[in-house]
Formats: structure tokens, C-alpha cells, sequence
């Protein structure tokens, strides 16, 4: 009897283990590839709104 249950809890810990491999892959892929793309755009973003900005405070409206 505690054979069996000495099994089951290392099939436990041996699942949550794996839980945990596959969430920290999954966060370093998240980290890797999608983060710096928001990063590009949201850059890519304020520059066309600085731009805007100058074009609009440099044109001679008289």
C-alpha cells in the first residue's frame, strides 16, 4: 500500500515538473517574440505622432 502511494505522488511531482517547464518555455517564447513587437509599434507609433506634431507646429497657415 504505500508503495502505490509513494508512486503517486512521484507521478505528481513529476507532472507539476513538467507544468513548470512548459510555462517557462511558453514565457520565454511570450518574452522573446511577442514583447518586442508591441515594442516596434509602440515606437514605431510615437514617432508618426511626433511627426505629425512637427509638420503641424511648422506649417505657415497665414
Amino acid at each position: 500500500m504505500e508503495v502505490i502511494k509513494l508512486t503517486r505522488k512521484h507521478n505528481k511531482l513529476k507532472r507539476k515538473k513538467w507544468g513548470i517547464i512548459v510555462a517557462s518555455i511558453g514565457a520565454g517564447i511570450i518574452i522573446t517574440f511577442i514583447i518586442p513587437v508591441w515594442g516596434w509599434i509602440m515606437a514605431v507609433g510615437a514617432g508618426l505622432i511626433y511627426g505629425g506634431w512637427c509638420l503641424i507646429n511648422n506649417s505657415h497657415d497665414d
